[in-house]
Protein backbone atom coordinates (compact mmCIF):
# COMPACT_ATOMS: atom_id res chain seq x y z
CA UNK A 1 0.00 0.00 0.00
CA UNK A 2 1.00 3.59 -0.50
CA UNK A 3 2.60 5.34 -3.43
CA UNK A 4 4.90 8.31 -3.92
CA UNK A 5 3.00 11.49 -4.75
CA UNK A 6 4.79 14.81 -5.31
CA UNK A 7 3.76 18.05 -3.63
CA UNK A 8 1.89 20.40 -5.97
CA UNK A 9 0.59 23.96 -5.74
CA UNK A 10 2.95 26.81 -4.88
CA UNK A 11 6.06 24.89 -3.92
CA UNK A 12 8.36 27.93 -4.02
CA UNK A 13 7.70 28.70 -0.35
CA UNK A 14 8.55 25.08 0.54
CA UNK A 15 11.96 25.72 -0.96
CA UNK A 16 12.36 28.44 1.70
CA UNK A 17 11.69 25.75 4.28
CA UNK A 18 14.30 23.45 2.72
CA UNK A 19 16.83 26.28 2.90
CA UNK A 20 15.93 26.73 6.57
CA UNK A 21 16.40 22.98 7.14
CA UNK A 22 20.05 23.37 6.16
CA UNK A 23 20.40 25.81 9.06
CA UNK A 24 19.41 23.08 11.52
CA UNK A 25 23.13 22.44 12.01
CA UNK A 26 23.31 25.57 14.15
CA UNK A 27 19.74 26.41 15.22
CA UNK A 28 16.30 25.00 15.94
CA UNK A 29 13.94 24.62 12.99
CA UNK A 30 10.29 24.10 13.84
CA UNK A 31 7.29 22.54 12.14
CA UNK A 32 3.68 22.85 13.36
CA UNK A 33 1.42 19.94 12.44
CA UNK A 34 -2.23 20.95 12.87
CA UNK A 35 -4.84 18.33 12.17
CA UNK A 36 -8.02 16.65 13.33
CA UNK A 37 -8.29 13.17 14.89
CA UNK A 38 -6.08 11.93 12.03
CA UNK A 39 -3.03 12.98 14.07
CA UNK A 40 -4.59 12.70 17.53
CA UNK A 41 -2.20 10.99 19.93
CA UNK A 42 0.79 12.02 17.79
CA UNK A 43 -0.13 9.62 14.95
CA UNK A 44 1.70 10.61 11.73
CA UNK A 45 3.41 13.51 13.58
CA UNK A 46 5.57 11.16 15.71
CA UNK A 47 7.02 9.55 12.59
CA UNK A 48 7.40 12.85 10.78
CA UNK A 49 9.37 14.10 13.79
CA UNK A 50 11.47 10.95 13.92
CA UNK A 51 12.22 11.21 10.18
CA UNK A 52 13.36 14.84 10.39
CA UNK A 53 15.24 14.49 13.68
CA UNK A 54 17.15 11.39 12.62
CA UNK A 55 18.20 13.23 9.46
CA UNK A 56 18.72 16.79 10.75
CA UNK A 57 19.20 16.44 14.52
CA UNK A 58 17.14 17.45 17.52
CA UNK A 59 15.79 15.26 20.32
CA UNK A 60 12.51 15.46 22.18
CA UNK A 61 8.80 15.51 21.43
CA UNK A 62 8.46 19.29 21.36
CA UNK A 63 5.25 21.05 22.39
CA UNK A 64 2.84 19.37 24.81
CA UNK A 65 -0.33 20.87 26.20
CA UNK A 66 -0.72 21.05 29.98
CA UNK A 67 -3.93 19.02 29.87
CA UNK A 68 -4.99 16.91 26.93
CA UNK A 69 -7.52 14.25 26.00
CA UNK A 70 -5.16 11.94 24.11
CA UNK A 71 -2.81 10.96 26.94
CA UNK A 72 -4.10 7.36 27.00
CA UNK A 73 -3.19 6.75 23.36
CA UNK A 74 -0.05 8.85 22.92
CA UNK A 75 3.10 6.71 22.97
CA UNK A 76 5.77 9.30 22.22
CA UNK A 77 5.53 10.75 25.75
CA UNK A 78 3.79 9.60 28.92
CA UNK A 79 1.77 12.58 30.09
CA UNK A 80 -0.07 12.56 33.43
CA UNK A 81 -1.87 15.25 35.42
CA UNK A 82 -4.35 15.40 38.28
CA UNK A 83 -7.50 16.19 36.38
CA UNK A 84 -9.59 17.35 39.34
CA UNK A 85 -7.15 20.16 40.14
CA UNK A 86 -7.07 21.68 36.69
CA UNK A 87 -9.63 23.67 34.85
CA UNK A 88 -8.91 23.46 31.15
CA UNK A 89 -10.49 24.46 27.88
CA UNK A 90 -9.72 23.74 24.25
CA UNK A 91 -10.93 23.97 20.68
CA UNK A 92 -11.89 20.28 20.80
CA UNK A 93 -13.69 20.13 24.17
CA UNK A 94 -15.45 23.37 24.95
CA UNK A 95 -14.47 26.83 26.08
CA UNK A 96 -17.61 28.09 27.75
CA UNK A 97 -15.79 30.69 29.82
CA UNK A 98 -14.00 32.04 26.76
CA UNK A 99 -10.52 31.50 28.15
CA UNK A 100 -7.52 32.61 26.10
CA UNK A 101 -6.25 29.64 24.11
CA UNK A 102 -2.60 28.98 23.27
CA UNK A 103 -0.97 27.83 20.05
CA UNK A 104 -2.19 24.24 20.50
CA UNK A 105 -5.76 25.48 20.95
CA UNK A 106 -5.65 24.60 24.65
CA UNK A 107 -5.25 26.38 28.00
CA UNK A 108 -5.15 25.17 31.61
CA UNK A 109 -5.71 27.00 34.90
CA UNK A 110 -4.52 25.77 38.27
CA UNK A 111 -7.07 25.24 41.03
CA UNK A 112 -4.38 25.12 43.69
CA UNK A 113 -2.84 21.66 43.98
CA UNK A 114 -2.33 21.00 40.33
CA UNK A 115 0.61 19.11 38.88
CA UNK A 116 1.68 17.66 35.54
CA UNK A 117 4.29 15.06 34.73
CA UNK A 118 5.97 14.13 31.47
CA UNK A 119 7.98 10.92 31.14
CA UNK A 120 10.10 10.20 28.08
CA UNK A 121 9.40 6.88 26.36
CA UNK A 122 11.33 4.48 24.13
CA UNK A 123 8.70 4.76 21.40
CA UNK A 124 11.17 6.32 18.96
CA UNK A 125 14.92 6.78 19.15
CA UNK A 126 14.45 10.56 19.47
CA UNK A 127 11.84 10.46 22.28
CA UNK A 128 14.00 8.80 24.95
CA UNK A 129 15.11 11.94 26.79
CA UNK A 130 15.32 15.73 26.76
CA UNK A 131 17.43 18.42 28.44
CA UNK A 132 15.28 21.51 28.27
CA UNK A 133 11.74 22.12 29.47
CA UNK A 134 10.21 25.35 28.17
CA UNK A 135 7.04 26.46 29.97
CA UNK A 136 4.67 28.88 28.18
CA UNK A 137 2.09 30.99 30.01
CA UNK A 138 0.77 34.51 30.58
CA UNK A 139 -0.87 36.62 33.32
CA UNK A 140 1.41 35.39 36.11
CA UNK A 141 1.50 37.51 39.28
CA UNK A 142 4.56 38.21 41.44
CA UNK A 143 3.89 35.43 43.90
CA UNK A 144 3.40 32.67 41.36
CA UNK A 145 6.01 29.96 41.74
CA UNK A 146 6.23 26.69 39.94
CA UNK A 147 8.25 23.95 41.59
CA UNK A 148 9.65 21.03 39.69
CA UNK A 149 11.61 17.81 40.02
CA UNK A 150 13.76 16.23 37.30
CA UNK A 151 14.11 12.44 37.23
CA UNK A 152 12.28 12.26 40.60
CA UNK A 153 15.11 14.25 42.21
CA UNK A 154 15.19 17.28 44.49
CA UNK A 155 12.42 19.87 44.19
CA UNK A 156 13.54 23.17 42.68
CA UNK A 157 11.83 26.45 41.92
CA UNK A 158 11.10 28.10 38.60
CA UNK A 159 10.46 31.83 38.59
CA UNK A 160 7.64 33.04 36.36
CA UNK A 161 7.55 36.40 34.60
CA UNK A 162 4.61 38.74 34.99
CA UNK A 163 2.71 40.29 32.10
CA UNK A 164 -0.09 39.66 29.63
CA UNK A 165 2.12 38.66 26.68
CA UNK A 166 3.00 35.00 26.35
CA UNK A 167 6.06 34.37 28.51
CA UNK A 168 8.54 31.53 28.62
CA UNK A 169 10.43 30.14 31.62
CA UNK A 170 12.99 27.45 30.98
CA UNK A 171 14.43 24.57 32.97
CA UNK A 172 17.81 23.50 31.64
CA UNK A 173 19.64 20.36 32.62
CA UNK A 174 23.18 19.32 31.72
CA UNK A 175 22.22 15.66 32.12
CA UNK A 176 19.55 13.79 30.19
CA UNK A 177 16.09 14.10 31.67
CA UNK A 178 13.61 11.26 31.38
CA UNK A 179 10.93 12.71 33.64
CA UNK A 180 9.82 16.12 34.84
CA UNK A 181 7.07 16.83 37.33
CA UNK A 182 5.81 20.41 37.74
CA UNK A 183 3.73 21.65 40.66
CA UNK A 184 1.64 24.79 40.34
CA UNK A 185 0.43 25.10 43.93
CA UNK A 186 1.13 28.79 44.47
CA UNK A 187 -0.36 30.04 41.20
CA UNK A 188 -3.69 31.83 41.10
CA UNK A 189 -6.39 30.93 38.63
CA UNK A 190 -5.57 34.04 36.59
CA UNK A 191 -2.50 32.42 35.05
CA UNK A 192 -3.03 30.83 31.65
CA UNK A 193 -0.74 27.83 31.21
CA UNK A 194 -0.46 26.96 27.54
CA UNK A 195 2.03 24.10 27.48
CA UNK A 196 5.63 22.99 27.68
CA UNK A 197 8.15 22.02 25.04
CA UNK A 198 10.53 19.13 25.71
CA UNK A 199 13.71 19.62 23.72
CA UNK A 200 17.38 18.82 23.46
CA UNK A 201 19.67 20.94 21.35
CA UNK A 202 19.65 22.25 17.82
CA UNK A 203 17.86 20.42 15.03
CA UNK A 204 14.24 20.00 14.01
CA UNK A 205 11.14 20.01 16.23
CA UNK A 206 7.74 18.91 15.00
CA UNK A 207 4.81 19.95 17.20
CA UNK A 208 1.63 17.90 17.21
CA UNK A 209 -1.53 20.05 17.41
CA UNK A 210 -4.58 17.81 16.98
CA UNK A 211 -7.98 19.55 17.06
CA UNK A 212 -10.32 16.59 17.16
CA UNK A 213 -13.68 16.73 15.42
CA UNK A 214 -12.77 19.90 13.58
CA UNK A 215 -12.52 20.99 9.96
CA UNK A 216 -9.59 23.36 10.54
CA UNK A 217 -11.66 26.54 10.68
CA UNK A 218 -11.36 26.65 14.51
CA UNK A 219 -7.70 27.69 14.24
CA UNK A 220 -9.07 31.21 13.80
CA UNK A 221 -10.35 31.05 17.40
CA UNK A 222 -6.78 31.18 18.71
CA UNK A 223 -6.15 34.91 19.31
CA UNK A 224 -3.85 36.41 16.70
CA UNK A 225 -1.69 38.21 19.29
CA UNK A 226 -1.12 34.94 21.17
CA UNK A 227 -0.07 33.23 17.93
CA UNK A 228 2.34 36.10 17.22
CA UNK A 229 3.84 35.85 20.71
CA UNK A 230 4.45 32.15 20.21
CA UNK A 231 5.97 32.73 16.80
CA UNK A 232 8.53 35.12 18.35
CA UNK A 233 9.67 32.30 20.64
CA UNK A 234 9.24 29.24 18.44
CA UNK A 235 9.81 30.61 14.93
CA UNK A 236 7.93 28.06 12.83
CA UNK A 237 9.27 27.50 9.33
CA UNK A 238 6.57 25.11 8.12
CA UNK A 239 2.89 24.80 9.03
CA UNK A 240 1.11 21.63 7.95
CA UNK A 241 -2.70 21.60 7.89
CA UNK A 242 -4.14 18.07 7.94
CA UNK A 243 -7.94 18.28 7.73
CA UNK A 244 -10.98 17.12 5.84
CA UNK A 245 -12.37 13.98 7.48
CA UNK A 246 -14.78 15.91 9.67
CA UNK A 247 -16.54 17.72 6.88
CA UNK A 248 -16.76 14.87 4.38
CA UNK A 249 -20.35 13.82 4.83
CA UNK A 250 -22.68 12.01 2.40
CA UNK A 251 -25.47 14.42 3.46
CA UNK A 252 -23.62 17.42 2.15
CA UNK A 253 -22.90 18.40 -1.42
CA UNK A 254 -21.99 22.08 -1.14
CA UNK A 255 -18.74 22.96 0.61
CA UNK A 256 -18.39 26.60 -0.45
CA UNK A 257 -18.74 27.73 3.19
CA UNK A 258 -15.77 25.54 4.08
CA UNK A 259 -13.71 26.86 1.20
CA UNK A 260 -14.33 30.47 2.21
CA UNK A 261 -13.57 29.84 5.88
CA UNK A 262 -10.38 27.89 5.20
CA UNK A 263 -9.15 30.58 2.82
CA UNK A 264 -9.57 33.07 5.67
CA UNK A 265 -7.76 30.76 8.14
CA UNK A 266 -4.81 30.35 5.77
CA UNK A 267 -4.58 34.05 4.96
CA UNK A 268 -4.62 34.82 8.70
CA UNK A 269 -1.86 32.25 9.28
CA UNK A 270 0.21 33.90 6.55
CA UNK A 271 0.03 37.21 8.42
CA UNK A 272 1.07 35.68 11.72
CA UNK A 273 3.76 33.42 10.23
CA UNK A 274 5.09 35.43 7.27
CA UNK A 275 8.31 33.39 7.07
CA UNK A 276 6.68 29.98 7.26
CA UNK A 277 5.77 27.75 4.34
CA UNK A 278 2.21 26.39 4.53
CA UNK A 279 1.33 22.90 3.31
CA UNK A 280 -2.27 21.73 3.04
CA UNK A 281 -2.68 17.98 3.16
CA UNK A 282 -5.71 16.75 1.25
CA UNK A 283 -8.26 14.55 2.98
CA UNK A 284 -7.31 10.88 3.20
CA UNK A 285 -9.63 8.12 2.03
CA UNK A 286 -12.55 7.14 4.22
CA UNK A 287 -14.75 4.17 3.37
CA UNK A 288 -18.46 3.52 3.71
CA UNK A 289 -20.21 0.17 3.40
CA UNK A 290 -22.19 -0.42 0.21
CA UNK A 291 -23.75 -3.87 0.28
CA UNK A 292 -20.93 -6.17 1.36
CA UNK A 293 -18.10 -3.93 0.12
CA UNK A 294 -16.30 -0.94 1.58
CA UNK A 295 -15.92 1.86 -0.97
CA UNK A 296 -14.68 5.45 -0.85
CA UNK A 297 -17.18 7.86 0.68
CA UNK A 298 -18.14 9.95 -2.39
CA UNK A 299 -17.96 13.17 -0.36
CA UNK A 300 -14.21 12.60 0.14
CA UNK A 301 -13.60 13.48 -3.52
CA UNK A 302 -15.80 16.57 -3.25
CA UNK A 303 -13.83 17.78 -0.23
CA UNK A 304 -10.55 16.96 -1.96
CA UNK A 305 -11.50 19.16 -4.91
CA UNK A 306 -12.40 22.01 -2.54
CA UNK A 307 -9.02 21.64 -0.86
CA UNK A 308 -7.21 21.85 -4.20
CA UNK A 309 -9.08 25.12 -4.87
CA UNK A 310 -8.24 26.40 -1.37
CA UNK A 311 -4.52 25.71 -1.92
CA UNK A 312 -4.68 27.37 -5.34
CA UNK A 313 -6.52 30.47 -4.15
CA UNK A 314 -4.22 30.99 -1.15
CA UNK A 315 -1.01 30.21 -3.05
CA UNK A 316 0.20 27.43 -0.75
CA UNK A 317 1.57 23.93 -1.28
CA UNK A 318 -0.68 20.87 -1.50
CA UNK A 319 -0.11 17.16 -0.89
CA UNK A 320 -2.70 14.62 -1.96
CA UNK A 321 -2.73 11.95 0.76
CA UNK A 322 -5.76 10.30 -0.91
CA UNK A 323 -3.57 9.57 -3.94
CA UNK A 324 -0.64 8.59 -1.70
CA UNK A 325 -2.87 5.95 -0.08
CA UNK A 326 -3.59 4.54 -3.53
CA UNK A 327 -6.61 6.59 -4.59
CA UNK A 328 -10.20 5.43 -4.74
CA UNK A 329 -11.25 2.56 -2.43
CA UNK A 330 -7.73 2.36 -0.99
CA UNK A 331 -8.91 2.56 2.65
CA UNK A 332 -10.24 -1.00 2.35
CA UNK A 333 -6.72 -2.26 1.49
CA UNK A 334 -5.20 -0.24 4.33
CA UNK A 335 -7.62 -1.78 6.84
CA UNK A 336 -6.91 -5.29 5.50
CA UNK A 337 -3.18 -4.68 5.92
CA UNK A 338 -3.64 -3.31 9.47
CA UNK A 339 -2.49 0.12 8.31
CA UNK A 340 -5.85 1.63 9.28
CA UNK A 341 -8.42 1.05 11.98
CA UNK A 342 -11.73 -0.74 11.51
CA UNK A 343 -13.60 2.57 11.56
CA UNK A 344 -12.30 2.91 7.96
CA UNK A 345 -11.23 6.51 8.69
CA UNK A 346 -8.20 6.55 10.99
CA UNK A 347 -4.69 5.11 10.76
CA UNK A 348 -2.92 2.59 12.94
CA UNK A 349 0.64 3.35 14.12
CA UNK A 350 2.08 1.50 11.13
CA UNK A 351 -0.27 3.31 8.73
CA UNK A 352 0.66 6.65 10.29
CA UNK A 353 4.31 5.77 9.81
CA UNK A 354 3.80 4.85 6.15
CA UNK A 355 1.97 8.12 5.50
CA UNK A 356 4.65 10.11 7.39
CA UNK A 357 7.39 8.41 5.34
CA UNK A 358 5.64 9.28 2.07
CA UNK A 359 5.08 12.86 3.24
CA UNK A 360 8.69 13.29 4.40
CA UNK A 361 9.95 12.10 1.03
CA UNK A 362 7.55 14.41 -0.81
CA UNK A 363 8.73 17.44 1.23
CA UNK A 364 12.44 16.68 0.83
CA UNK A 365 12.03 16.11 -2.91
CA UNK A 366 10.37 19.42 -3.72
CA UNK A 367 11.88 20.67 -6.95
Amino acid sequence: AGKKVPITGDTSQLKKFLVALNESKFKKIRIAHYGDSINWGDIITADLRQNFQSKFGGLGVGFQSICSDDIAVKQSVKHTFNESDWEWASLFTHNLSNYTLGIAGTVAKSKGNSWIKYDATNFKSTTKSFKQIRLFYNNAKNNCNVSYALNNGAVQNLKLETGSNVKESDINSSANVTSVKLNFNSCSKDVNFFGVSLENGIGVYVDNFPIRGNSGVAIDDIPRNIMSDFQKMLNYKLIILNYGLNIASPEQSNYTWYRNKMIKVINDLKQVFPDAAILLIGVSDKAVKRGTKFVSDPSVLTVLNEQKIIAQQTGIAFWNSFEAMGGENSMNDWVNQNLALRDYSHFSDSGGKLLADLLTEAILNVK
